[in-house]
């Protein structure tokens, strides 16, 4: 059987996890990232990643859960390897304060994320005009260990 040739359009952290994704999971096949510009000189190597959802509301809430659930397990896992600090993966942690309280006290990735509280009244007077917020740890990818990272991936799995 011939190998089924796949392109992926894109060589920041979106094309090439999309790489990796399917040459774990589809067997014999060839897959080529066609990309402008590769690493170090993506936009992706310029800013780092902090994993925090945002809702949306075109998307069911189920299709966001799911995607935001299978995204932090991935990406913790690889921030609980003893590789994180050179992949570029760290744990991040930080409140997120609000104005006015949001509709709701607990977003849908409350349960997802690490130790997810809402902010007490004294750590709230902290911080001028805030009348809500919350902490929690998440994880942050610093994409400019992390692409050449994925590259490595795929050339490893493609040869």
């Amino acid at each position: 059987m011939d190998k089924v040739r796949i392109a992926v359009i894109g060589a920041g952290v979106v094309g090439l996890s999309t790489a990796v994704c399917i040459v774990e999971s589809i067997p014999n096949c060839s897959v080529t990232v066609i990309a402008e510009k590769f690493t170090p000189n993506t936009t992706s190597d310029i800013a780092a990643g902090i994993l925090s959802p945002h809702f949306s509301p075109e998307t069911p809430i189920h299709c966001q859960k799911r995607w935001f659930g299978d995204t932090f397990a991935h990406v913790l896992s690889i921030g609980q390897s003893a590789d994180a600090p050179i992949i570029g993966v760290e744990f991040l942690s930080g409140w997120e304060i609000f104005k006015e309280p949001p509709k709701e006290r607990f977003p849908f990735w409350s349960d997802m994320v690490l130790g997810f509280r809402t902010m007490t009244d004294v750590e709230l007077r902290r911080f001028t005009g805030a009348k809500f917020g919350w902490m929690y740890t998440t994880l942050i990818c610093e994409c400019i260990s992390y692409l050449p990272w994925l590259e490595k991936r795929i050339i490893t799995l493609c040869s």
